[in-house]
This record gives C-alpha cells, sequence and structure tokens, in this order.
C-alpha cells in the first residue's frame, strides 16, 4: 500500500445494503430500550427508599444506595442507546482496526455496523438485568449473559475485520 491512509471524510461512499437481521436486532434494541425504561418507571413508586445498586460476581446485591439512582442508570442508559442505534447507521465515520481501502471498506462498514448493533443489544440485557435485579431479585444471570456477549462481540467482530482485510 501507498501513500497516506484515507481519511474519514476520504473513505469511499457506503454501498451496501444493511441485513434484515441486523436492522431487526437495532430496532429490538431500541424497543427494548424504552421497554425497560417504561418498566422501571413503573415499577419506581413502589420500590423502597434504599435500592441495591451493586452486586457481586454471584448476582447478590452487596451494595445499597438511594431510590433515585435507578433514574440516573435509566437515563445513562437511554443517552447511550439512543445515539448508538443512530451512529451505527453510520459506520464510514467509526475507527477501525485496519486500514480502510477501496477494496476492504464495504466489508468493515458492513462489520463496523454489526458491532454497534450487537453491542447495543447485549447493553440492553445489561440494563434489564440491572432492572431486574432490583425490581424482581435474580437478574444476575442476565448481567453475566450481557457482559459476556459485549466482550464476545467486540473480539468476534475485530477478528472478523482483521481477517477481511487480508
Amino acid at each position: 500500500m501507498t501513500g497516506a491512509p484515507m481519511t474519514k471524510a476520504e473513505r469511499p461512499a457506503r454501498a451496501y445494503r444493511t441485513g434484515p437481521v441486523t436492522r431487526a436486532l437495532r430496532w429490538v434494541s431500541v424497543l427494548a430500550t424504552i421497554a425497560i425504561t417504561a418498566w422501571l418507571l413503573i415499577a419506581y413508586p413502589s420500590l423502597p427508599e434504599t435500592v441495591a445498586t451493586h452486586f457481586g460476581p454471584a448476582g447478590e446485591a452487596d451494595d445499597w444506595g438511594p431510590k433515585w439512582s435507578l433514574l440516573v442508570i435509566a437515563g445513562v442508559m437511554v443517552l447511550l442507546s439512543l445515539p448508538l442505534a443512530a451512529i451505527s447507521t453510520r459506520p464510514r465515520g467509526f475507527n477501525y482496526p485496519v486500514e480502510i481501502t477501496e477494496s476492504n471498506a464495504q466489508t468493515m462498514y458492513r462489520e463496523g455496523e454489526r458491532l454497534m448493533v450487537w453491542t447495543l443489544l447485549f447493553l440492553q440485557v445489561v440494563y434489564l438485568g440491572i432492572c431486574w435485579s432490583v425490581v424482581l431479585v435474580g437478574g444476575g444471570p442476565l448481567l453475566v449473559i450481557g457482559v459476556a456477549g459485549l466482550l464476545g462481540a467486540s473480539i468476534l467482530a475485530i477478528v472478523r475485520m482483521v481477517r477481511a482485510a487480508r
């Protein structure tokens, strides 16, 4: 490869069509954000003034705090999730582990979009696990699945991008 790497503005335009699974998972994740937040807001008045705010490796509560801290979690999750869903549709501007070229751009964009959508999905699993643990107790397995999914999606996407760049 000769010359300087392309800037994001110089990269080829996105030309591929997003697959139906990726589109569906994006929408499921957005709807999950809204549904989980609504559920938390509906349950909020009936919660005690002090709620679990941290959970140990086995899923048991090991720290407590004020009930209003759940509103902060809800706000953070909405402010992370909805922009992430929107950003996932613009993979041309992402940072990639390999140089973007004319020949690999569409593959990289597709993998970047998939990574963002799977990240969004597993973020909702974590969010559901947090809310489930506080409102109903026992959401530890969801937290584990969500965190493992976030890690797995990241590793898989990076491996696929590096392989596709060869």
